[in-house]
């Protein structure tokens, strides 16, 4: 975009003097963890094998985990690539999230389950997907670019919300499949999840604080973030059952009270929707491939690029929220 600024690496971000001290985003991605299979005693499942509830919700933490490159992909094509701090953090956020699905992949494939054999997503949903997915870089690319940087406060508020969602559920998981291999293992992996939190919370919460547009923007666009990322890829019944076996309406009442401690998110209960869209059997949106025409029509009609501001629906004369 003409005149906007690139941030680099190194580049300190404003902040107050009391601030804590900046994420090193260096030293983040130099120590980024790989796999976790050498500390995964496999053979303790022969005797002592895990609860076939647990080995499903594995499977489908699986597929979240791994749905990132996909997420990532639609992200780099915003004005999120410029910023080269949240660049380098998002890529190896991904490197992670990459491994923590492998380790779930091995230990269900430890149990004589294949985890891609699982309930895949009806005919019409899969076609939908597949339009929305070749369709979804392109519209992002021009809708966000449209936007402007401020885009980048609502990606890393889905990123902090989506990691308290799957931080909260691994806790559960723990707790009602007390197995010591997997206890160890999550313990591992809220590890690494911590070290996400520490970039993504503090940086979702500064760009919302500095710009009323990515918080105007992050309150329209939320609700309509599929939660947890990764969810409208995979089967309805499998998104039921994570919720109903790992994040009860309690759990998701208190993960939207971190949610509403976000700038400008006070009135949303996200967590606290989308389960209850996931046990009622609300497929959303993208569920037909109908709705994703209409959906991809009614944006592509929408959609300003950045240079044409003197068009009314530009982003230049649209008030925020």
């Amino acid at each position: 975009m003409s005149g906007e600024h690139t941030m680099s690496v190194e580049e300190p971000a404003p902040v107050e003097d009391s601030a804590p001290a900046r994420f090193d985003v260096r030293d983040f991605a130099r120590t980024a963890v790989g796999s976790h299979r050498d500390e995964i005693d496999l053979e303790a499942f022969e005797s002592q094998p895990l609860e076939p509830a647990s080995l499903r919700v594995l499977a489908y933490a699986r597929e979240l985990e791994r749905s990132t490159m996909t997420y990532l992909r639609n992200v780099l094509v915003t004005p999120t690539h410029k910023d080269a701090r949240v660049t380098a953090f998002l890529t190896t956020w991904a490197f992670e999230k990459f491994w923590i699905a492998d380790a779930f992949d091995v230990i269900v494939r430890a149990h004589g389950i294949d985890p891609t054999a699982g309930p895949k997503p009806g005919r019409v949903k899969a076609f939908s997907l597949e339009v929305a997915e070749r369709a979804t870089p392109i519209v992002e690319a021009f809708r966000a670019n449209s936007i402007g940087p401020d885009v980048i406060g609502l990606h890393l508020s889905s990123v902090t919300i989506d990691e308290w969602i799957t931080e909260a559920a691994y806790s559960r998981l723990a707790e009602l499949d007390p197995h010591p291999v997997l206890v160890a293992l999550l313990e591992r992996v809220q590890q690494v999840k911590a070290r996400h939190r520490l970039f993504v919370e503090v940086d979702a919460r500064r760009r919302l604080e500095q710009s009323p547009k990515a918080r105007s923007l992050a309150k329209r666009a939320l609700p309509r973030v599929a939660l947890p990322i990764g969810a409208a890829s995979n089967a309805a019944s499998e998104t039921a059952f994570f919720y109903e076996t790992l994040v009860d309406a309690a759990l998701a009442s208190s993960i939207d009270d971190r949610v509403r401690a976000l700038p400008s998110l006070g009135s949303l209960h996200l967590v606290t929707t989308a389960r209850t869209k996931a046990l009622s059997g609300d497929k959303g949106r993208q569920n037909s491939a109908a709705s994703v025409a209409r959906w991809i029509g009614r944006t592509t009609a929408t959609l300003t690029h950045p240079l044409h501001t003197d068009s009314p629906t530009s982003p230049s004369t649209r008030k925020a929220d």
